[in-house]
């Protein structure tokens, strides 16, 4: 087989891949928003949602949640009707008590300046695990590498959250083995 068609094979598998992660994403959102949203009817709890839901490239292609009762973003939630503009990673958020709500969060973790801190601050809110639901976008992804702005990846269940930073050497790394397959895919056209 040529290099040009490995190369073709390679880049074809790395769209698909990306799709596919891209609706699997999608529906882990939705499926963890009604699931907090849930437990918030459950508890009696406010659901708070951090991250305004229009804010990510794909979620503005197509919503997977709401604003929920409260919505914390660091640019604030223009559609929101209760909306609050913070920063995660700047200590207690002012109006919001501990122990106090169901907090969503979709996305957002991979873009914060100070993980501990920001879990520190949503931990805080929720008061336990059980009222703490998170998506991150998978680690393995070109978008968890090169979205504009990934400081972090990792994985986050109901157990553990592990995430890693995105180094620079690890972007320039990626990025340079998708031009090089870009290379050798072209170069088969020109044969």
């Amino acid at each position: 087989m040529h290099a040009h068609t490995i190369a073709r094979l390679f880049l074809g598998a790395s769209l698909l891949i990306e799709g596919g992660s891209a609706l699997h994403r999608f529906r882990r959102r939705r499926q963890a928003f009604e699931a907090a949203a849930r437990r918030a009817a459950e508890t009696g709890r406010p659901l708070i949602v951090v991250g305004d839901p229009d804010a990510g490239a794909h979620t503005r292609l197509m919503r997977a949640y709401e604003c929920g009762d409260l919505c914390i973003d660091l640019q604030g939630c223009p559609r929101c009707q209760e909306m609050k503009a913070a920063d995660l990673t700047k200590g207690p958020i002012e109006g919001v008590a501990d122990d106090s709500a169901v907090v969503f969060v979709s996305c957002v973790l991979e873009y914060v300046t100070d993980l501990d801190a920001a879990l520190r601050e949503l931990v805080r809110i929720a008061g336990s695990r059980e009222n703490l639901f998170l998506v991150l976008v998978e680690p393995w992804t070109l978008t968890a590498t090169l979205y504009p702005g990934a400081r972090w990846s990792g994985i986050a269940n109901d157990r553990i959250i592990a995430m890693q930073p995105v180094t620079t050497t690890l972007k320039a790394a990626t990025i340079g083995g998708l031009v090089v397959l870009t290379v050798l895919a072209a170069r088969g056209r020109r044969a």
